[in-house]
């Protein structure tokens, strides 16, 4: 495994393109989506936001503000428990996440209890929710840049989990999505990123220290693939997502709107990133998850250059200076 500065540009874009263009649905339903907005083509005024009319045009959220926090501390440390939770906690403080409503609710749980002296491999394993797929960007990156096996890979995941989303569902999610977004960058078809998935939420599922009553990440995955096998229409996959398996905060519903997203059209990042911020719920977390696997896969598919400096100019991005760190990392 080995990446170039050049995808680490591309699917941190495509992540943060994502955030923004669901920022302004988050939480919405689709009804509410559809009456105030229609379908999202573009970075949407924030002021018909249900939840951050407060926000400028273009606002990223903790979806990326997290993954680049994390990826700068793992770079300058590496990946432990230790360096998660500092880059967690001082992006809590810098960022003032709290008052933004920028934190989920299991991360603030942990992330509080830690703080008043609770051990960090006990404070995550109430976490199910989706803070833990979030955040896998961030580990899997810094392996690539390694030049770590798959194997390595999942370990780094688990490890970041740990502190807030020890938990099967969380690690089920985060491993498939890891793995997944791995055999896209070492340019697997999509069966064998599929199949890569699946193998990795088994080991996430095994890594977990109790296994919980809860819907599986990968048994989603396998019903939607063969789901999209009926041809559904853009509107009916959506309205499908939304009603019938939910887009709310729970790593399993995130896990496979993602999926369900990017298997249905594979390496086109902006088509997924519009769908995703249209579908309702958790949005900014799905299209910024479905960005980064789109890009791993396909990293020259095209987001339009006016959002893309947007969102750049609105969040003074520089992800330029951070590829170029995390590329030049190697071990050995």
């Amino acid at each position: 495994m080995s990446i170039t500065k050049k995808q680490v540009v591309a699917i941190l874009e495509a992540f943060a393109v994502g955030d923004a263009l669901g920022m302004s649905t988050e939480f919405m339903t689709r009804v509410e989506i559809l009456s105030t907005i229609g379908a999202v083509t573009d970075l949407v005024d924030s002021t018909l936001s249900a939840h951050h009319s407060d926000l400028e045009k273009g606002t990223i959220t903790d979806d990326t503000e997290q993954t680049l926090a994390l990826l700068e501390r793992y770079i300058l440390e590496g990946v432990s428990v230790n360096s998660t939770l500092e880059a967690l906690l001082t992006w809590i403080e810098e960022s003032d996440a709290v008052a933004k409503r920028f934190i989920g609710p299991s991360s603030l749980k942990a992330l509080q209890s830690i703080k008043e002296g609770s051990d960090p491999r006990e404070a995550g394993k109430g976490g199910t929710t989706c803070g833990g797929i979030m955040r896998t960007l961030a580990p899997v990156l810094y392996a690539a840049a390694l030049g770590s096996d798959r194997q390595e890979m999942l370990d780094m995941v688990v490890i970041a989990l740990l502190p807030t989303h020890y938990t099967s569902q969380a690690l089920e999610a985060a491993c498939a999505y890891a793995s997944a977004v791995y055999a896209a960058l070492e340019g697997d078809s999509i069966d064998q990123i599929v199949n890569a998935a699946i193998e990795g939420g088994r080991y996430g599922m095994l890594k977990a220290p109790y296994q919980s009553c809860g819907a599986s990440s990968v048994a989603r995955l396998i019903f939607i693939k063969e789901y999209l096998k009926t041809n559904p229409s853009d509107e009916v996959l959506l309205d499908f997502l939304f009603s019938v398996l939910g887009t709310g905060l729970e790593s399993a519903d995130v896990f496979a709107a993602v999926f369900a997203l990017f298997l249905a059209h594979p390496g086109d990042t902006f088509k997924v990133l519009c769908l995703a911020a249209s579908v309702g719920g958790d949005t900014d977390t799905i299209a910024a998850l479905v960005g980064g696997l789109s890009r791993a896969y396909k990293a020259e598919s095209k987001i339009p250059s006016s959002i893309v400096e947007t969102v750049y100019a609105v969040n003074k991005l520089s992800l330029d200076t951070l590829a170029e760190r995390l590329a030049g990392l190697r071990k050995g």
